[in-house]
């Protein structure tokens, strides 16, 4: 989790902003990618105002929570944003599945890495070619001649060509 604070109307204070990423770092369990937190920490007089804007899975969250204290401020706006997510995660498992970046669960031991690959349009024998000349056991490209994206794997001493059919 990213946190981000600014101080306004009062001195910075590490004790504070640990508490605040301690207290907030907690949330980061109901969402799927990477989370930001800015959270501004102003004195008005006599209120304390803790705000967290927190962002997350393509979502964002705002919660501003004002006491007599900076520290239950910030209780308070955790609680506050607590009871969002939990709202949110139970909207997200109704209507749809969870969006995943990196790698896909496939059981408890093992996951699949995603690979993003760039395709050239190229015709067979340029593809062969260029397959012959790398070190790579799998080559995938855009075939022109079937006007497909097929794939070139090394086996052994042999170059198989593989052009995909729907069934």
């Amino acid at each position: 989790m990213e946190f981000n604070f600014t101080f306004k109307g009062m001195d910075s204070s590490p004790a504070i902003a640990q508490y605040a990423e301690k207290k907030l770092a907690k949330l980061e369990k109901y969402f799927y990618g990477p989370v930001q937190a800015q959270v501004i920490l102003k004195r008005e007089k006599f209120r304390e105002i803790a705000e967290v804007i927190l962002k997350g899975d393509g979502e964002t969250l705002v919660v501003k929570e004002e006491t007599d204290d900076i520290y239950s401020s910030i209780d308070f706006a955790y609680e506050s944003l607590e009871k969002q997510v939990k709202k949110l995660k139970e909207k997200r498992q109704e209507h749809r599945p969870p969006r995943m970046q990196g790698a896909i669960g496939v059981s408890a031991e093992e996951e699949v890495i995603v690979e993003t690959v760039k395709i050239s349009p190229l015709p067979t024998q340029d593809a062969l070619q260029l397959f012959k000349k790398g070190q790579e056991k799998v080559y995938i490209f855009y075939n022109t001649d079937y006007d497909k994206i097929c794939c070139l794997i090394r086996e052994g001493e042999k170059i198989v060509l593989l052009v995909p059919e729907m069934s």
